[in-house]
């Protein structure tokens, strides 16, 4: 198990257009980067260099799947959590993606109701 450092770079790909559209601030969460899935390039990655990669499990423009498989295409070697909500069979989405992507360290960070992430 990997220690908790300060220097963590977090990247959270999600749906970001309707920030970018209101002009809303995105929050402010140290060594963390947010951006959409078409701006996931090997440039932006190489740049960046995340420790983990962070996503919704599904938004209306893609899919942990089709995440999974970019990652995987861009050689991405760090950790790939998707966050998601309590699902009848977390372990279906699990097996998929490992399955898909065997070298991509993937896995589900699971929020219950009436609990939020949140930077400390």
């Amino acid at each position: 198990m990997m220690k908790a450092s300060a220097n963590l770079s977090i990247l959270v790909v999600g749906n970001i257009d309707h920030l970018l559209v209101s002009k809303q601030e995105f929050p402010e969460i140290s060594n963390t980067v947010f951006c959409s899935m078409n701006d996931l390039t090997a440039e932006f990655i190489s740049a960046y260099q995340p420790d983990i990669i962070l996503s919704p499990l599904m938004t209306s423009q893609f899919d942990v799947l089709e995440l999974a498989i970019k990652l995987d295409r861009l050689n991405f070697e760090g950790r790939f959590r998707a966050i998601t909500s309590p699902l009848p069979d977390p372990y279906m989405i699990l097996r998929e993606i490992r399955f898909e992507c065997p070298a991509l360290d993937f896995d589900l960070i699971v929020l219950r109701p009436g609990q939020h992430l949140r930077s400390v």
